[in-house]
């Protein structure tokens, strides 16, 4: 009998995600761009469940965190600059091309500062993967929506929020800790999504974005410049 090790469920996970990425760029490639974005929004559910997986087995590895960072980056950089190009940055010809590699490239230096400086509580920058989700989501439910303008500029700030020192939100386990002002937040919200998800993800995506700017705007206090007495 072949005894597998506990890491290969992870790995498989974590290439299952690269694969959604790959597709997601053939798909594009065909100019099926719903199709495309839906599968990097597939990817993004492979990369949410393989930590959790490889903890639960407790076959968390250095392996097994390099794998993460190469899924991320093919997932949620390659992916989504192809699509973006591929969507509407194509009519802007070079420009177009430089614009949409800010995405992948960014996102490089985005997981390589994570990698050598990772934090626990909150994000340093606009994680890499929501980068990726927020631009398949626009290109997947609004692209006749914007114009080719909107998709340059949002190409531009996002990439630049990836490796800002904003702290965004991260989900840790309290989040899942329920009692009565959380359920009644989480029933807010589903409803929201159901009477009109088209509104709620775009809210969603532009108030994430913001947030850490608006955390760092009122939340870090200039120090106060202190007082000397000047001896004549």
């Amino acid at each position: 009998m072949i005894k597998l090790k506990k890491n290969i469920i992870p790995t498989i996970i974590s290439l299952s995600s690269i694969l959604s990425g790959f597709i997601a760029i053939i798909m594009a490639s065909y100019d099926e761009i719903q199709f495309s974005a839906m599968m990097i929004l597939l990817g993004a559910f492979f990369d949410g469940i393989d930590g959790k997986i490889a903890r639960a087995l407790k076959a968390s590895d250095e392996m097994g965190k390099e794998m993460d960072s190469l899924a991320d980056l093919a997932t949620f950089g390659l992916a989504p600059g192809y699509l973006l190009y591929q969507a509407s940055l194509y009519k802007l010809g070079n420009w177009g091309i430089l614009v949409s590699a800010l995405i992948p490239i960014f996102a490089a230096l985005r997981l390589a500062r994570f990698n050598l400086k990772p934090t626990k509580n909150y994000f340093e920058g606009v994680p890499s993967t929501w980068a990726g989700i927020s631009i398949a989501i626009l290109l997947g439910f609004y692209h006749q929506i914007f114009n080719t303008y909107f998709y340059l500029f949002y190409a531009i700030i996002i990439s630049l929020l990836m490796v800002s020192s904003f702290r965004y939100y991260k989900p840790n386990k309290e989040f899942l800790l329920l009692n009565p002002r959380k359920i009644l937040v989480y029933i807010l919200i589903l409803g929201s999504f159901i009477i009109n998800y088209r509104l709620f993800l775009l809210v969603l995506i532009f108030w994430y974005n913001i947030s850490g700017i608006i955390f760092f705007i009122f939340r870090i206090r200039p120090k106060k410049i202190k007082s000397y007495k000047i001896n004549y």
